[in-house]
């Protein structure tokens, strides 16, 4: 009995230590410079945030695929995928540009919370998510119909 408890625990030992060590691997974020980013992710950048200056890229080496996080000195953020399409687009102190909001969302929120601003723009499993200013954030579905808010 004592063998086969020894047994199954080197078992649990080396499952979880290749786990951890797997993961490890994974876990390689390490800055970059803006041409190393995905073409169409420098367009973006140029597009939407021309004005503002860069503090840092960083690559983060996901099990998945990369993904790539620009960071700018105002605070704003914008995340990529491994594709170089934006998943995320987050402003600090400024509204997220119009443009990056489909209209059903700008508008709803605009109707609904007229005094509030879109800080944060994410698009996620097909749904999207939009932070406000005060914190509330309102996920729409595919159809950009509202089905949950968050405080």
């Amino acid at each position: 009995m004592r063998k086969v408890t020894a047994f199954m625990l080197s078992i649990v030992i080396t499952a979880t230590s290749a786990i951890a060590a797997s993961y490890n691997i994974f876990d390689d974020d390490r800055p970059i410079n803006y041409v190393e980013l995905p073409a169409n992710s420098q367009e973006f950048v140029e597009e939407y945030f021309s004005k503002d200056d860069i503090s840092h890229i960083i690559l983060d080496k996901e099990l998945l695929g990369d993904e790539y996080k620009v960071v700018f000195t105002n605070g704003d953020k914008i995340e990529f995928d491994n594709n170089g399409e934006w998943k995320e687009v987050s402003c600090r102190y400024n509204e997220v540009p119009k443009s990056l909001v489909p209209d059903k969302i700008r508008n709803y929120i605009h109707k609904s919370y007229p005094e509030k601003k879109i800080t944060e723009i994410k698009r996620k499993h097909g749904n999207w998510e939009a932070k406000i200013t005060g914190g509330l954030e309102l996920t729409f579905n595919k159809s950009y119909q509202l089905i949950d808010i968050d405080d």
